[in-house]
């Protein structure tokens, strides 16, 4: 009867999630045996353990699975908020290249306009100097015209006096009178 119990079921066939596949593997890996090998083992501590230990074991299963669902969610929370950082990032990154654009622009025209503005002085410069030297000229210029001026008061002074009619003697004398009526 034993030979015929083994005989008709040495194969059971059941289909685990990925999840459980997964694990399965892991464990599998930490012992350093087959996944047939540790699945063995389980079925054998399963069959051996209290009813009370399996549901012991569900519950702390099933509060793991809750926890893994729980951190998953928060994970896809932080990959959403990653995401949004990331791109709160590159719209800052894009503001910073306009903004330094547009400094290197108004470097420039500051550069440009001091540039501009240094030119304008010497021109400036230059000009007050024409200003400065036609003032001169036309100080001393006017300091001639009123020597000349003074000098020409002085000879009209010297020919009027020469001009005037002589004194009545002298008129009787020459006999030149007439001529200054």
């Amino acid at each position: 009867m034993q030979k015929e119990r083994d005989s008709v079921v040495k194969r059971i066939y059941a289909e685990p999630d990925e999840h459980t596949l997964e694990e399965i593997g892991k464990a599998a890996e930490e012992k350093g045996i087959t996944r047939h090998k540790l699945i063995l083992e389980a079925i054998d501590s399963y069959l051996h353990q209290s009813l009370s230990d399996v549901d012991s074991l569900r519950t702390e299963r099933d509060s793991l699975r809750s926890e893994r669902d729980s951190l998953k969610t928060d994970l896809d929370e932080k990959w959403s908020e990653n995401r949004k950082l990331r791109s709160e990032n590159e719209t800052q990154k894009r503001l910073t290249d306009s903004l330094t654009i547009k400094l290197d622009q108004a470097t420039i025209k500051i550069d440009s306009l001091t540039s501009l503005g240094d030119q304008k002085k010497i021109e400036f410069d230059s000009l007050q100097k024409d200003l400065s030297h036609a003032l001169d000229t036309i100080k001393q210029k006017d300091e001639m015209i009123n020597f000349l001026q003074a000098h020409i008061s002085q000879l009209t002074q010297s020919i009027s006096q020469f001009a005037l009619k002589p004194g009545e003697e002298e008129i009787k004398k020459k006999g030149w009178w007439q001529f200054w009526k």
